[in-house]
């Protein structure tokens, strides 16, 4: 989240002119917090999900045979 918060404000920078809005002189980026709080969810939801299903299937297995290989 960092990561994207410094990457927008380096957008935000950027010159951007257009015809059809004359008034916005850098590229427009929106800074609302809840875009930060959704990433967040958004970001906390698939890891988990992405950890829980091999999890879940490797808690099947027996240990002994996952070492040697079988």
């Amino acid at each position: 989240m960092i990561f994207g918060f410094l990457l927008s404000s380096l957008i935000d920078r950027v010159p951007f002119n257009t015809e059809a809005l004359p008034t916005i002189k850098t590229f427009p980026v929106n800074y609302d917090p809840m875009y930060y709080i959704l990433a967040f969810v958004f970001s906390f939801l698939t890891t988990y999900w992405a950890g829980l299903f091999p999890s879940r299937k490797a808690s099947k297995m027996d240990p002994v045979s996952i070492i040697r290989g079988k």
